[in-house]
């Protein structure tokens, strides 16, 4: 497994219940492993910390979405992106304001290549 070097860093200022979709490109960054064409399957993780206390990290997949309770449907926490199959969206429930966020993409390739990226968000509600 790879690392790319390259981290997303986001601030989102939201409401205390909305939600956030978040694509990860590995297209758009030109990174595609040499043999590879489209991505086929992908897997997310979160972690958080309160702002102030950066060594308190706690498992947040709590974070990322699986259900609409507002309309009982479920959405996938993760989805490959058609139609050429090189970009993840994740869906997170928007998170707590006062934490920052995490969230690691695993994508595995058509060629059996495997990378990793990484996003971080920082939630503050207005």
């Amino acid at each position: 497994m790879a690392g790319l070097g390259i981290s997303y860093y986001i601030t989102h200022i939201k409401q205390p219940a909305e939600r956030l979709p978040i694509d990860v490109s590995f297209g758009k960054l030109h990174v595609l492993p040499r043999g590879a064409k489209e991505i086929i399957s992908a897997e997310v993780s979160a972690k958080r910390w309160p702002r102030r206390s950066p060594d308190d990290v706690e498992i947040a997949n709590d974070f990322l979405s699986t259900s609409n309770p507002q309309t009982e449907e479920t959405i996938p926490a993760v989805t490959i992106l058609n139609p050429h199959k090189t970009s993840v969206r994740f869906v997170v429930e928007g998170g707590e304001s006062g934490y920052d966020y995490e969230v690691t993409v695993l994508v595995t390739f058509d060629n059996g290549a495997k990378l990793e990226e990484e996003v971080f968000v920082r939630v503050r509600e207005e």
